[in-house]
């Protein structure tokens, strides 16, 4: 009997134990989410009015925010020009309908990224040490609302003869309106990326990030106008975006010479997306120098017009400029035999419609590329309409194995825009081992067709 009430007795205390900790856990809780107050920008003194430099009152509500643990900084009510902002843990930036974000005219405004444990900024692409947006190293960060943000890439640029533009200086431009580096737990979603100067958005050396219904439009005769830009990610889902491009729309890279060490672009999934590129890729994957891409599937995407399809390709390394060509402006470039091997693995794109005047998938690497595998490629459920069936031109040092194509089909149409010179005389799948085809079908339309056309 003794025994029963001790037992009693222990149930009763741990229940207490169990109710007293929940309360108290819940209590935290509430006291957290008071505690994430919401800030609106107007209220702070930020003017709506698309000239004034509201700069330091947006900083100072982010860093309110994530000084107090957390919160909302939110945007409302007009357009509101600003420079660089730099979003803290912890910390949402919310566009709200009918606001904007606008970047300033003055490109020395935009201060160059600092030296970094985290990676090298003096070497980002280009030289170029601007953004709009910069986080490195933060967690929890957020940037939502279906407002805008405007990187007013008309103001830096020129028109040097119709239709050929260029910006006034590679240095002195916000190259990405959004650059995140070594931050866990993003979140991009609803908002309008507008005329960025340069790419839209670089995502570099992060985990866990959720891209959702994000739309871009870069202007289509201004160089360097990049979509969504992964590098050297982990846990990545995109979902429901709209990519109107001038350059790439989507990238996928894996970095060595602006990180610390080499690492993998791996573990991203890209789904229900429309891409354009009005002068090359719909999807990127690789280029000079980079390390492994593995573990990525891409389904459910309308590419209406790409001037490239898919690409994976790798241009010759340059001794002194390597990619892109930057000019003298900053140390050297690694050795390329310090460099890890390019690597593919287990990549696999379905449910297609694909439109592009040249070629729709392209595997080239060049005699001086260092690859270690290219292997586990799956093409399935497409219709592709382009000036070019797929090209492969790869060597048996390459390493390329197991590419198979599933109920896809290739109808071949050349007009006025078709890069004749672009393709030598190959023989198709040479040094690949094991490709496979199952209900592969290809549909020669060359004749008499109107040009393809940028929808």
């Amino acid at each position: 009997m003794g025994d029963c009430k001790h037992v009693a007795e222990n149930k009763t205390k741990d229940a207490w134990i169990m109710k007293t900790t929940l309360l108290i856990t819940l209590g935290a809780l509430v006291s957290i989410t008071a505690s994430a107050r919401t800030l609106a920008i107007a209220e702070l003194g930020a003017k709506p009015d698309g000239t004034t430099d509201n700069t330091a009152v947006l900083q100072k509500a982010i860093d309110t925010c994530a000084a107090e643990g957390g919160g909302t900084v939110l945007v409302a009510g007009g357009t509101f020009m600003t420079y660089t902002l730099y979003p803290k843990s912890n910390v949402r930036i919310q566009i709200e309908a009918g606001a904007t974000l606008k970047g300033g005219p003055d490109p020395l405004k935009y201060p160059e990224f600092e030296p970094s444990p985290f990676w090298k900024s003096e070497r980002a692409l280009r030289f170029n040490r601007r953004a709009m947006f910069y986080a490195v190293n933060q967690r929890n960060i957020a940037i939502t609302g279906k407002g805008t943000i405007d990187g007013s890439s008309e103001l830096f640029h020129h028109e040097v003869s119709p239709g050929n533009w260029k910006r006034n200086h590679d240095q002195q431009i916000t190259g990405r309106n959004i650059l995140f580096v070594g931050c866990k737990d993003v979140e991009l979603s609803d908002i309008l990326i507008y005329h960025p100067s340069g790419w839209s958005m670089w995502i570099l050396d992060c985990d866990r990030v959720q891209i959702h219904k994000i739309k871009v439009e870069t202007h289509r005769l201004f160089p360097n106008g990049d979509g969504i830009h992964l590098g050297s990610c982990r846990d990545v889902t995109v979902s429901d975006c709209i990519i109107d491009s001038e350059d790439d729309a989507l990238i996928l890279r894996a970095y060595q010479e602006v990180l610390n060490e080499p690492k993998a672009l791996e573990r991203v999934v890209i789904a229900n997306c429309i891409l354009r590129s009005s002068r090359a890729c719909a999807v990127r994957v690789g280029w000079t120098g980079d390390y492994e891409i593995r573990d990525c599937s891409l389904s459910n995407i309308i590419v209406p017009y790409a001037r490239l399809g898919i690409q994976m390709w790798l241009p010759s390394w340059h001794p002194v400029q390597p990619d892109p060509v930057r000019g003298p402006l900053g140390p050297p470039p690694p050795p390329e035999a310090s460099l890890k091997p390019f690597a593919i693995e287990n990549l696999r794109f379905s449910n297609f419609t694909l439109v592009s005047p040249n070629e729709s998938i392209r595997i080239e690497f060049p005699a001086d590329a260092k690859v270690s595998r290219v292997k586990d490629l799956y093409f399935s459920d497409m219709k592709i309409t382009a000036g070019a069936y797929p090209f492969i031109a790869v060597k048996p040092s390459d390493h390329v194995s197991d590419i198979h194509f599933s109920n896809v089909e290739f109808f071949l149409k050349r007009d006025a825009s078709f890069e004749a010179k672009r393709f030598p005389e190959i023989s198709w799948f040479r040094n690949v081992k094991n490709a496979t085809f199952d209900r592969v079908r290809f549909v020669d339309e060359t004749q008499d067709q109107p040009a393809l056309t940028t929808p």
